[in-house]
């Protein structure tokens, strides 16, 4: 085995304070590159895109709490202590006004994730972020914050691994960076990412070109989109967002706005053979993410989320590679190992004999289930199924069906029906459509 396993991976780039732009952001980048040769883009602090602008990299100066004389909070070096992008603030403050700058979790003594920041630039908010337990003790009374944030200018990273196949079409696997401490909001996708292409790297004579994209999220793909040649951002058929994978609640399929794309299909028919039951959803209503910016103008990229989402400990202190579910992560893996075997497998024939071919000859006859003399013959098990499928197959190839297409008309698992097809291939009479 030459790749590393995710959950190593999580545990390597958990202690770290990302953001969009931040010094541990980049203290990371030659740790990623240890895995995988990823090219870095940098984009500058203050470009902006429809709104969209890089903030600047803060630092925590001082973020203190007085009542009276007497220093009862400093969050200085606790993770998550201060809101993401936070505003600086310095003076007195009654217990109630306080309270308005504490944040809390809804359902736990967890400290929060507070994100708002990042997204809502003329909203921004000053803060400590705290367990309830803190709120308790703030009864009546002056207190006296010092919260001191130095912003300094700097760049955002975008990191991208490519693996070229034989065609310029490419499959984007997508993952996010810039929430800091948490291990499976997104440490698990993107440690996922970084395991499944350490073993699609070892495959030879890919026929899809891949990528993984290491990115802060909409910021990101914002601007990695916005720098690329109409070829180039056309070339990518489809997105993979890998969100939250990590937990131990069973996986999730969230379709691509048109819900029809390749990956779609792909992903639908490989959840139904290895899971049987599952939930999907159409477009933006499991989880919310990159997606959005896939597939707005001009760029229309269908982009599918793979995701275990919610989970208990999300956006807080409490999400730690400890609560990670290595089963899960593995199955995850495997998972996606499927859906590239099936893309590749997957393709197009044009017949190429003339009239009636004695497939028994060939050793490709699938004979009808047995007849029952008051039922006839049920050509819906299996194996009716089956014999229809080689029976109907020269009529429904002939505008170019691929092997998606004929597994789902027929309802009989992909790789069967591929390896099937390869056999009417070697006996020559089937020939691909590139």
């Amino acid at each position: 085995m030459q790749y590393i396993k995710a959950n190593k991976i999580i545990k390597k780039l958990f202690p770290y304070n990302y953001s969009v732009v931040s010094d541990d952001n980049e203290k990371v980048i030659d740790l990623m590159k240890q895995y995988l040769p990823f090219k870095v883009y940098k984009y500058k602090s203050g470009k902006s895109i429809n709104g969209w602008q890089i903030p600047n990299k803060c630092r925590i100066l001082t973020a203190r709490i007085y009542k009276g004389d007497k220093l009862i909070h400093d969050a200085k070096n606790i993770p998550l202590g201060i809101p993401a992008l936070s505003a600086s603030f310095k003076g007195n403050l009654n217990a109630n006004e306080l309270k308005k700058h504490l944040f809390t979790h809804d359902n736990t003594d967890a400290i929060p994730y507070h994100w708002q920041n990042l997204y809502r630039p003329n909203d921004k908010q000053w803060g400590f972020c705290v367990p309830k337990s803190f709120i308790k003790k703030i009864n009546k009374g002056k207190y006296f914050v010092d919260l001191n944030i130095k912003e300094t200018p700097s760049k955002m990273s975008v990191l991208i691994y490519t693996l070229r196949g034989k065609s310029e079409k490419t499959i984007l696997f997508n993952a996010h960076n810039c929430h800091p401490y948490q291990a499976n909001d997104d440490l698990s996708g993107i440690a996922v990412g970084i395991e499944l292409f350490s073993r699609l790297r070892l495959v030879k004579n890919r026929k899809y070109s891949y990528q993984l994209m290491i990115a802060p999220e909409l910021f990101g793909p914002i601007f990695w989109l916005d720098h690329l040649k109409k070829k180039e951002f056309k070339n990518i058929i489809g997105t993979v967002m890998l969100k939250s994978v990590g937990n131990s609640n069973n996986l999730k399929l969230q379709e691509s706005y048109d819900g029809d794309s390749i990956l779609d299909k792909i992903t639908h028919e490989i959840f139904k053979q290895k899971y049987q039951k599952y939930v999907s959803g159409k477009f933006r209503t499991i989880y919310g993410n990159d997606e959005t910016v896939f597939e707005s103008p001009p760029y229309y990229i269908p982009s599918i989320s793979i995701t275990r989402w919610p989970f208990k400990e999300y956006h807080t202190n409490f999400d730690t590679p400890e609560k990670i579910n290595n089963k899960k992560l593995d199955d995850t893996v495997d998972t996606l190992v499927s859906m590239f075997t099936n893309l590749e497998r997957n393709k197009k024939f044009k017949t190429n004999f003339k009239g009636l071919v004695c497939l028994s000859k060939l050793g490709l006859y699938k004979e009808i289930p047995k007849i029952d003399k008051n039922k006839g013959v049920d050509y819906f098990t299996d194996q009716g199924r089956w014999n229809q499928l080689m029976n109907g197959l020269p009529s429904y190839i002939k505008n170019g069906k691929d092997i998606l297409s004929i597994s789902n008309k027929y309802k009989l698992p992909f790789i069967d029906v591929a390896n099937y097809l390869d056999e009417w291939e070697k006996n020559k009479l089937l020939v691909e459509i590139k």
